[in-house]
């Protein structure tokens, strides 16, 4: 996934009301940018931190800047823009990254499914044609005594674990059905569910687990010029 246009380098002064970031342009301009993430950005967030921003030309928009991308102390590239992970997956998925899964064709995202109807991020046919359905989710909390170390999610989110309850559903029905986590941390190495944060969540990857609900993860080069997945990561269930 390449940005369509350069980005706009910044130094972070604070995230704040969720949505919204001010920051210092290198020139020294003060401006407030978009946060599209909803987490807790956890060492994502860091006062201080370099920053890179996109701009949009839609001068209907109140922010004309997105925050895409930070840089911690210790020199790790951080997409913060949870939207740019579907992207990757979308790609990741087309290519065949992952051996398990393949490369699928008739691939759609956004579709609605389910009982409750609600939409699954990526849905398409494996080799043996039969339905996959792949909910993405981004990872970009790192553990602080152990870098490599990627968490999902950073935050308690009732909206994930009923994501895992809907694609229960679909293994019931006889589909396939996978959780396919985007590392969008350049350090993190691997990911597992966050018990310690979200423990109702943990519990709904074990029950989806044994369901036959599978689990990727992938990693991702990340510059400020493209974000592009190269590795299947290991990922470790909760216990």
């Amino acid at each position: 996934m390449r940005f369509s246009k350069p980005l706009t380098a910044a130094i972070l002064h604070q995230r704040y009301k969720r949505f919204l970031a001010d920051v210092e342009l290198i020139d020294g301009q003060p401006l407030t940018a978009h946060c599209p993430n909803t987490g807790a950005m956890t060492g994502c967030a860091e006062a201080g931190m370099r920053v890179w921003l996109s701009q949009s030309d839609n001068a209907k928009r109140k922010y004309a800047y997105t925050w895409e991308l930070a840089e911690n102390s210790a020199g790790a590239m951080i997409c913060v823009n949870t939207q740019r992970a579907n992207t990757v997956a979308g790609e990741a998925l087309a290519a065949g990254l992952i051996a398990e899964i393949g490369r699928l064709q008739q691939l759609k995202a956004e579709v609605n499914y389910g009982s409750d109807q609600r939409r699954i991020d990526w849905t398409g046919t494996d080799a043996q044609q039969r339905r996959v359905f792949v909910e993405v989710k981004s990872v970009t909390l790192a553990d602080h005594t152990q870098p490599h170390q990627g968490w999902f999610p950073d935050t308690v989110s009732k909206r994930a674990s009923e994501h895992l309850r809907s694609l229960i559903e679909m293994r019931q029905q006889g589909h396939r059905a996978a959780v396919l986590y985007v590392v969008l941390h350049s350090a993190i190495r691997q990911v597992a569910a966050a018990a310690h944060i979200d423990a109702n969540y943990a519990n709904w990857v074990n029950r989806a687990a044994a369901a036959g609900v599978e689990f990727y993860a992938i990693g991702c080069a990340i510059s400020t010029t493209e974000i592009q997945a190269l590795t299947v990561l290991p990922v470790h269930l909760a216990k």
